[in-house]
């Protein structure tokens, strides 16, 4: 999510920092162009402390690249009022034709990205927001990796010519059941016993972490009303409406209305010169999970709300019958991102008109 401007006038000191498990490397900068760089063992309060007495009279804004050193860094400078943004590393601009990359260089670059005023900070999830994320996260490890061993299953089955008598392979319990008794070598057994173990074991978790992920939204009130709000958009499930919440870091953290569209990835690229204007396919550019739970919520809304429905026909007659059903969708999931938004900003219900 990208978050608002700030005036690069505002502040005198720009500090990129490049952070791995180990160390800190940082290079400060100010308007005058000079240049600090050193690198110190991976500890936020040393961090700060240099801040703190080397530019004790500055205005100091900093950075660091999102990663898988997370958010203690951003957190502890927070905390002691340094403002600090966590970038996305696509944000950045590379220097073409560059051949060296080390930390010393891409904190500078972080540096230099601050100081233009030009850096578009990831907006980060605060309180259970940030809790909320993780049990997301989880539930979708656990529905992909029910589906990897579902793929597995179906692509055995082929390679060794085994049918079965459900053709639709529904993966009901009886299917399963099936799939435990169907005769085969005893290797393909033992491979396809252990492909089925694997889709149990994700069913299984799957399972335990929708209890509690329900368990958890029932505990903060918040979290529970908006859900309320979002399962009053028809389409709206309570899985589609905790992974909008965990992955955009609630209401607070949604500025416009089209913004949500472009964190899916359903808003459409464009490629347009003088007085022509060509919109093409959606950017893909966002969040693949959210953007298929919202195309999914989509095909069910035209069900069950009029005006999309219409919308989605008036959409879909424009192009051609191979490809008008899925633009017309994927029009219908960009309109359910702003209803989204609104019931969002505004704390209330949507209704079916």
């Amino acid at each position: 999510m990208i978050a608002t401007k700030y005036s690069s006038l505002s502040y005198d000191v720009f500090i990129g920092i490049d952070v791995d498990k180990n160390s800190y490397s940082f290079t400060a900068k100010d308007h005058a162009n000079m240049i600090i760089s050193k690198k110190i063992p991976a500890q936020p309060e040393q961090l700060y402390n240099y801040m703190t007495k080397r530019f004790s009279t500055n205005r100091i804004l900093c950075a660091y690249e999102a990663g898988p050193t997370g958010l203690h860094l951003f957190d502890y400078l927070s905390e002691r009022n340094i403002q600090c943004l966590v970038l996305s590393p696509f944000s950045i601009p590379k220097a073409p034709g560059a051949t060296v990359k080390n930390n010393r260089i891409d904190s500078e670059a972080i540096a230099q990205h601050l100081k233009s005023g030009e850096a578009t900070p990831v907006r980060v999830p605060h309180g259970h927001y940030r809790d909320l994320r993780h049990l997301v996260k989880v539930r979708e490890n656990y529905a992909r990796d029910r589906m990897v061993a579902k793929q597995r299953i179906k692509a055995l089955l082929l390679l060794e010519n085994l049918h079965t008598s459900d053709p639709q392979m529904s993966w009901s319990a009886r299917y399963i059941a099936t799939l435990k008794t169907i005769p085969c070598k005893s290797a393909t057994r033992i491979h396809l016993d252990a492909l089925i173990e694997d889709l149990e074991y994700a069913r299984t978790h799957l399972l335990t972490i929708l209890k509690q992920l329900r368990t958890f939204c029932k505990e903060h009130a918040d979290i529970e009303q908006n859900i309320n709000y979002l399962d009053s958009i028809p389409g709206i499930g309570f899985i589609c409406a905790v992974s909008i919440l965990g992955k955009t870091g609630g209401p607070d953290n949604l500025h416009s209305l089209i913004e949500l569209a472009s964190f899916a990835g359903l808003t459409p690229t464009e490629y347009s010169t003088g007085d022509t204007v060509s919109h093409g396919r959606i950017s893909h550019h966002g969040d693949q999970t959210l953007r298929f739970l919202l195309i999914e919520a989509a095909w069910v809304s035209i069900r069950h709300d009029k005006e999309l429905n219409q919308f989605y026909y008036r959409i879909k007659s424009r192009h051609h019958p191979k490809i008008g059903a899925k633009k017309a969708i994927t029009a219908v999931a960009r309109k359910l991102t702003q209803r989204i938004y609104r019931v969002l900003k505004e704390q209330r219900n949507y209704t079916v008109r």
